[in-house]
């Protein structure tokens, strides 16, 4: 195999150039051609998406974050923005080029295509990685303008030259790109990476989306705004506190919005975020990230001790005593267990009975987000990682039902929905669920 044959395989989205090689002849046609129109409404939405879809494997999409924002999700972020037309707009991870179209549809036109084109190039910068999708964001910014205009005004300058500022590059180390932009437009990678050396706000693996915002906000110029696209965790996840205190200390926090799923293939519920980035003086600090509300009514931290389960299968050797063993998928649904059909040598933390599992893994959308059972008898279990246990204070089996049936509400599925859009609950958002406990028995005294 050749070093060019090597070279081209390592590119995932070789094939999808062809498709972009389309758009490039349909905007040289005439709109007066049949089917034009709504060949170029295809284009502008959502076409690209299921193009990728279609030429590049989940895997490989997954690999390098490559998920497009598309139409509406895209309409609705800049909706977000305090819009300025003479704004300069970047998104330094632009694909192709969902969000600076979206920011385009608002931009004036000029009395001529290449007078818009050249006009949206100076307010429009962006970059990409992949050759591709760079110059398939060019080709999608030249047929919104001929929409708009509803002109077959020929363009002889490549399209390139009308966007210097849209190209191949990785958008972290172009400090000029974010100095100059007044707004900048983030859709992210939300893979996992380890964090950057010397990071003070997270260690380990951290979601990429994090360390591009606080990127971008460290690059930015005082007063730029920030609107984002990112996954649910980072509002709401207990871990990513420390990445929330440092966006506050960065950028004032004007809009937290949940929105729900990106898109059918990156099964993912979202945020919209928009920010302000802070001057030098932070003696004022104004408009932080909001504190989760108190509840005002009692709360299941207060009467359960509330944990992760111990057990990690594939990480924990099987040594010391041997426990009856629980794990998602052998715990039936609200109910009460008794009778444990595995077993399991565990030398950490183990449960006595009478406590509540709830599932960890909690779809928005499902009938219950807090599915739970409870564990009975007398025997100490041994618990998976994918529980959480909720012990009552009391070691009451009483309490245990009380919590199990107030799980099945339907103020418990909005609770969550409204704290916790991410697939996996957290210890925090479980005991902060409301719970109201038993009323205490009142005896009566005979009269004498």
């Amino acid at each position: 195999m050749t070093a060019a044959h090597k070279k081209a395989n390592r590119n995932p989205f070789r094939k999808y150039g062809s498709y972009v090689l389309e758009l490039k002849h349909l905007a040289q046609k005439s709109r007066n051609e049949a089917r034009w129109n709504s060949d170029v409404v295809a284009a502008l939405n959502g076409q690209a998406n299921v193009e990728l879809r279609r030429v590049a494997t989940l895997k490989a999409r997954r690999k390098v974050g490559a998920f497009f924002t598309g139409t509406e999700l895209g309409s609705q972020l800049i909706a977000c923005a305090s819009f300025d037309k003479m704004g300069i707009f970047c998104d330094a991870s632009c694909g192709m080029g969902d969000l600076l179209l979206a920011a385009a549809k608002k931009l004036p036109l000029g009395k001529t295509l290449p007078e818009t084109l050249r006009q949206w190039g100076k307010q429009l910068s962006g970059t990409d990685l992949h050759r591709e999708f760079v110059e398939g964001a060019r080709t999608r910014l030249v047929l919104l303008a001929r929409q708009r205009h509803k002109t077959d005004e020929p363009l002889k300058t490549p399209y390139a030259k009308f966007f210097p500022h849209i190209r191949v590059a990785n958008g972290f180390k172009q400090r000029a790109m974010f100095e100059r932009a007044t707004h900048l437009l983030l859709n992210p990678p939300f893979g996992l990476v380890k964090a950057p050396t010397g990071c003070k706000w997270a260690g380990g693996r951290v979601t990429e989306a994090a360390i591009f915002v606080v990127t971008s906000l460290e690059r930015a110029k005082p007063g730029t705004e920030v609107v984002a696209i990112l996954p649910d965790v980072l509002r709401s996840g207990s871990f990513s506190q420390q990445w929330r205190n440092r966006v506050s200390e960065l950028a004032e926090v004007h809009l937290i919005e949940p929105y729900g799923i990106f898109d059918e293939s990156a099964d993912v519920d979202v945020f919209l975020l928009r920010l302000i980035r802070r001057g030098e003086d932070k003696s004022k600090p104004k408009k932080l990230w909001p504190a989760p509300r108190k509840a005002r009514k009692e709360t299941i931290i207060e009467h359960f001790n509330v944990h992760v389960g111990r057990v990690v299968p594939h990480r924990d050797k099987k040594t010391g005593p041997r426990y009856a063993y629980i794990h998602p998928r052998c715990v039936p649904t609200w109910t009460v267990m008794t009778k444990f059909s595995e077993t399991r040598k565990h030398e950490g933390l183990v449960y006595k009975p009478p406590f509540v599992v709830i599932r960890r893994t909690s779809r928005p959308g499902h009938p219950y987000r807090a599915t739970a059972t409870i564990i009975a008898g007398k025997r100490s279990v041994a618990v998976e990682n994918h529980l959480i246990v909720c012990e009552p204070k009391d070691k009451s089996l009483a309490s245990c039902r009380k919590l199990m049936q107030q799980l099945r509400a339907t103020k418990v599925n909005s609770f969550l929905n409204q704290r916790i859009r991410c697939r996996h609950l957290t210890v925090g958002v479980v005991g902060a669920i409301p719970f109201t406990p038993r009323k205490p028995v009142l005896l009566r005294h005979e009269p004498d």
